[in-house]
Order: C-alpha cells, then sequence, then structure tokens
C-alpha cells in the first residue's frame, strides 16, 4: 500500500519491513526501511513524516482490506538493517580489493 497507494514520490525507496501488532490489535509498529543511496536516503526525518501524514488513510485502506475487529493505529520506526547490510557489504568487497574505507 506504501508503494502502490500513496502518491508521494519520495516513498517508492521505502520498504515495509515487518509489522508487530500488539495482541488487542489498538496499535502496530510499522518497521520500514530507505533503500540506500537514494534521493529519500538523504532525507529520513522527511521519510518518516510523509509516513506519520499518510497513517490515517493507510489505516482506512486496511480497514477496508482486511477483516479485522479493531484496526491498528499504526506507528512506523525506522529499520536500519538494509544500510547496515549496504555497509557491511561495501566493507566485504573493499577486502576482496585489499581497500580500506578508514572504518
Amino acid at each position: 500500500m506504501v508503494q502502490n497507494e500513496l502518491r508521494d514520490p519520495r516513498l517508492r525507496w521505502v520498504s515495509v519491513v515487518r509489522v508487530d501488532v500488539a495482541p488487542d490489535l489498538k496499535s502496530a509498529k510499522v518497521f520500514y526501511s530507505i533503500m540506500p543511496d537514494t534521493e529519500a536516503a538523504e532525507a529520513p526525518d522527511e521519510i518518516r513524516d510523509a509516513l506519520e501524514r499518510a497513517g490515517g488513510y493507510l489505516r482506512g485502506l486496511l480497514g477496508r482490506r482486511v477483516k479485522l475487529r479493531a484496526v491498528p493505529e499504526l506507528h512506523f520506526v525506522y529499520d536500519d538493517s538494509l544500510e547496515y547490510g549496504d555497509r557491511i557489504n561495501r566493507l566485504l568487497r573493499s577486502l576482496d580489493h585489499g581497500e580500506s574505507d578508514g572504518d
């Protein structure tokens, strides 16, 4: 829904990694990541704000598509696992070439 239903072009670089729903279904933590080396990665605060602003709209879409006794309030949490994995890959590649990025 984030990539297909929202019209903000910055969000095309956002991936939902995982969702943790509270047992009472009143809230859900939506963990997201941003594709490294994109314009969205340069403005993570703007991405978080855009997701928060769209939260009510996304919740409404979710309520129409999924039969739940309650539709959870969405809370967005940045997950840096893609960024971390990208950094590890670059470090490993630099070791293959005998280079170092100074870290």
